[in-house]
């Protein structure tokens, strides 16, 4: 399967369309407000129109700037659509011999991008799609093989032992609920491990240099959605040679 394959073009499409409603998602679920509607311009409040809202392009042509008020639009915008076009095409790539399935992955890899946008801006992550996604990610391991029991367990009881030990403190409920969703997806408590130790690794790379600049203060959090979704993605693609190495 090459890049250039019809099919794995109509895959970014579909990975671009979606991530211009991930946007959507994005700005209005954590304030409450309706996932329906046009869109508006923040500064303006002006009607977005169509000719606008094409993903990566409009930016591109608009150079980044309101056709109406001339403020600069949120780099934001296309970083997620193209965001979830390359989710697409790893989910193709990953899954060649089932469309079915990697349509099912597809939608699951950006519906975790968005909930890790999200974590970043707002260090929460909204109960509908949390949920949604542990959904999903049971009935893609259903449709892929079995459903796993064990792997969610670790998954989900590293977290919530941490988030019982410490208060609330160190990380939050919704860590907990993704990460379950992370275990019944990658589906062998192996994989498991590698992708907490991915994580921690990334956060720490993050957090660091952070601290050392003080741009972080040692009490403050790090939403940690991000760095399970990194983690995540890593284990989907490299799993298998990460395991070799290691064991």
């Amino acid at each position: 399967m090459h890049l250039t394959d019809p099919l794995t073009l109509l895959f970014f499409v579909l990975g671009l369309v979606l991530g211009s409603f991930g946007n959507v998602l994005i700005e209005r679920l954590p304030k409450n407000k309706k996932v329906s509607g046009r869109s508006k311009c923040p500064e303006c409040k002006k009607q977005i129109s169509n000719v606008d809202l094409i993903p990566v392009l409009s930016y591109i042509l608009l150079q980044g700037k309101c056709r109406n008020c001339s403020e600069k639009i949120s780099i934001q915008y296309p970083l997620v659509e193209l965001g979830s076009g390359i989710l697409f095409v790893i989910a193709l790539l990953i899954t060649p011999a089932s469309v079915f399935s990697a349509i099912f992955l597809a939608v699951i890899l950006w519906l975790m991008l968005i909930m890790s946008v999200i974590d970043f801006k707002t260090h929460t992550i909204p109960d509908a799609l949390n949920i949604s996604f542990v959904i999903l990610a049971i009935l893609y391991s259903y449709v892929t093989g079995y459903i796993p029991i064990l792997a969610p367990l670790i998954a989900a009881g590293f977290f919530f032992a941490q988030w019982r030990i410490s208060a609330g403190k160190w990380v939050g409920s919704g860590d907990i609920i993704l990460a379950a969703g992370i275990g019944f997806l990658l589906g062998n408590w192996e994989y498991v491990l590698v992708m907490l130790g991915v994580s921690y690794i990334a956060g720490s790379l993050v957090a660091l240099p952070l601290l050392l600049f003080k741009k972080k203060g040692k009490k403050e959090h790090l939403a940690f959605g991000p760095f399970l979704a990194i983690g995540t993605l890593v284990v989907l693609i490299w799993g298998d040679q990460i395991l070799r190495i290691l064991i």
